[in-house]
């Protein structure tokens, strides 16, 4: 549904990212989800009218969660999730006609991510609820730039070399509030908003500069910093959203979000590259009849498109960046059981792009993501009638 979220009122879709809405879940039902997700990226740069291109894959595990109620008034739930991930190998050519240093090659590699661990609660009647999530997040990540000198006769290094590697962990908490005002028999309103305050997350870098001379291959280290301490200073997010329901039929939801990565630290210092991300979310949800004889009637269709800023700044503008989503979700019942436990897949593709080559020197992304996801549905908290 086009990455939507924090206003979906749904008692069989665990929306992590809202954690108000946990009490929209069944009273008597304990819910379990886990996504996978793969990727395909298509990068082009026009360079002096060229472009060149380049093809990426990738895959990881979008998030494993689970959901219990505590009280009919008080629903918690925990899981474990990817939140950041970092993956490049970037090299350039240039100097060419220079006769005093030559031609070099610059290359710029990063790898690693952030990961964080999450415990949440929601409280609240059929209306109204309040909810937060209590966060661990954890990781590392290396960003290496080289930059090698491939013909000059000058006594200069050949190569010299940054290394940058960054551990970090670090608490913070996500507060979600979530309305629900029905319309009519059959329509109900919806309205969600979710903060996270500006946190930090304490870290240690080790950092390394090398030169290599060419005659005798010496290395020459210029500077090194071992388990320097200091703290990731990670921005504050806004989300708000809408939904129209027909119960039991349809949804439509809209949602914008807001992050001022500009304010992001590391070690005290700005990066300039970061800028201002606004993405505004629209998508639609048809409901299936599970107990359906026909196949397709038992599916639930979903549609949606997102449209906003990235966090990533070319220049003084922040990248666009765009893209439609359509999926399906499709109940596995066990007709037979006790207490109607069942499970579905929920399967979805993602069409989009990230910047534009045509603006000189901006690169553009074109990809293709695939989602797959499990939830599964067991009702625990039933009193037998016999001993």
């Amino acid at each position: 549904m086009g990455g939507l979220s924090v206003a979906l009122v749904s008692p069989l879709d665990l929306t992590t990212q809202n954690p108000a809405s946990y009490m929209n879940l069944d009273s008597l039902m304990v819910n379990f989800e886990v996504a996978l997700h793969t990727a395909h990226s298509r990068l082009q740069q026009t360079i002096n009218g060229e472009t060149t291109s380049a093809n990426t894959n990738r895959a990881s595990l979008g998030q494993i969660s689970f959901a219990f109620p505590i009280t009919n008034w008080l629903r918690s739930g925990f899981g474990l999730t990817p939140t950041s991930n970092m993956s490049y190998n970037v090299s350039r050519e240039f100097g060419v006609g220079d006769t005093i240093i030559g031609r070099r090659i610059l290359n710029h590699q990063g790898d690693g991510g952030l990961s964080q661990v999450f415990f949440g609660l929601a409280l609240g009647t059929n209306q109204i609820s309040v909810g937060a999530n209590f966060n661990y997040q954890f990781g590392s990540f290396t960003r290496n730039t080289y930059v090698f000198f491939l013909d000059t006769i000058l006594p200069i290094p050949t190569a010299t070399e940054r290394l940058v590697e960054i551990n970090a962990a670090g608490f913070f908490v996500d507060f979600g509030l979530q309305y629900r005002q029905p319309l009519s028999a059959r329509y109900q309103l919806g309205f969600g908003f979710t903060f996270r305050p500006r946190y930090n997350l304490n870290a240690d870098r080790n950092l390394l500069e090398l030169s290599t001379f060419r005659q005798g291959g010496i290395v020459d280290t210029i500077h090194a910093e071992a388990s320097a301490e200091g703290t990731l200073r990670m921005p504050e997010m806004y989300r708000f959203g809408l939904s129209l329901e027909r119960l039991g039929r349809w949804v439509i939801a809209a949602e914008y979000s807001l992050v001022d990565f500009s304010n992001y630290r590391e070690f005290g210092h700005r990066d300039p590259n970061l800028s201002v991300s606004q993405m505004f979310r629209m998508g639609m949800e048809y409901k299936g009849r599970p107990f359906d004889n026909r196949f397709m009637n038992r599916l639930t269709y979903r549609f949606g498109f997102h449209h906003g800023t990235s966090y990533v700044a070319f220049g003084e503008e922040s990248l666009i960046q765009q893209g439609i989503s359509f999926g399906f979700g499709m109940p596995i019942v066990r007709r037979g059981g006790f207490g109607g436990n069942f499970a579905r897949l929920d399967f979805a593709i993602e069409l989009g792009r990230k910047g534009n080559r045509n603006i000189p020197g901006q690169i553009q992304e074109n990809y293709g993501r695939i989602v797959v996801g499990i939830s599964a549905f067991d009702r625990w908290f039933i009193r037998g009638r016999f001993d």
